[in-house]
């Protein structure tokens, strides 16, 4: 019996490592994850100027146009300048912000972000799904050649801003129209790059099952962090992040069934009961503050410079 216990109490303590090491490397995960993305803002008000380069009365006429223009339709629209794009690309950026915002209703996904990088001197003006087909990708990019870009050259950000506010909520009120000259909308490349390292990024995931030991893992995150762009694309910010942790978790359990690295193919549980929550969206358009309503890009849009 003494020998037993002993026994049995060796096989606990070696579980219980595994899972802690399997638990520090989930948290290491994504904690790099985390300082790799964009560090999105609270969204605190209609028009976050970060950058400083709008006048006090033009953030506040914008700000009351978008409250109306809400009131009346229920579309969000969201104008954010930022001091730096972090050195990522204002697509990718702009996805972040907009999922993690939630713009729009989440039953109609109707939120349009409009985002600009004086220092890189890039914009992007971002559609979730619902409004596709009142702001096409080739009408957002009209918008941005005709609107936003002449005056940001001439020095004028504030004409710039507000012709392009303008702009968008006549489009989605069916008041603008691009000109029949107009070629199809900048940023497939973009959208073909993060297909194509998603391909990359999962086939090296799928190689690491194979590999043993400590290469295998660090097959396992080096796949899994250039296949995070396209989770971050197909599902937001968040719950990419989440479907990558899960997807690490799912590769350490797959390598240990099929007893590749330490110990061989016995079952053992990992982590204990649980799952991942989403707290309740809230809508609010109320004077003193303002936050998304639950939608998600998932959308179009157009990107441009000056």
């Amino acid at each position: 019996m003494k020998f037993n216990f002993k026994f049995k109490n060796s096989k606990t303590l070696s579980l219980l490592n595994r899972r802690k090491k399997y638990l520090f490397l989930s948290i290491f995960f994504v904690t790099l994850a985390e300082i790799l993305s964009y560090p999105v803002p609270k969204l605190e008000r209609r028009v976050m100027d970060h950058a400083g380069i709008l006048s006090e009365a033009t953030v506040n006429q914008i700000e009351s146009n978008l409250k109306q223009f809400e009131a009346e339709t229920s579309n969000q629209i969201a104008v954010y300048t930022t001091p730096s794009l972090q050195g990522e690309t204002i697509e990718d950026v702009s996805i972040e912000i907009f999922d993690e915002w939630k713009l729009g209703q989440k039953s109609k996904n109707n939120g349009v972000l409009l985002i600009i990088a004086p220092n890189e001197r890039k914009m992007r003006i971002a559609v979730g799904r619902g409004l596709e087909g009142a702001l096409t990708d080739i009408q957002a990019k009209h918008i941005i050649r005709n609107e936003l870009k002449p005056s940001f050259q001439s020095g004028d950000m504030d004409g710039g801003v507000t012709a392009g506010v303008n702009a968008i909520m006549a489009t989605i009120r069916g008041e603008y129209a691009p000109s029949e000259d107009d070629v199809d909308t900048t940023g497939n490349n973009s959208e073909e790059e993060v297909f194509s390292s998603g391909i990359v990024g999962g086939i090296f995931t799928l190689i690491s099952l194979i590999v043993p030991s400590i290469g295998g893992m660090i097959f396992t995150i080096i796949g899994l962090l250039v296949l995070f762009p396209l989770l971050t694309f197909i599902f937001g910010s968040t719950f990419g992040l989440m479907i990558a942790v899960l997807l690490f978790i799912l590769v350490m359990f797959l390598k240990r069934k099929l007893g590749i690295g330490n110990g061989g193919g016995s079952d053992g549980g990992y982590f204990g009961g649980g799952g991942w929550s989403s707290g309740g969206d809230s809508w609010s358009s109320g004077s003193d503050s303002w936050s998304g309503g639950g939608g998600d890009s998932a959308g179009g849009g157009s990107s441009g410079d000056w």
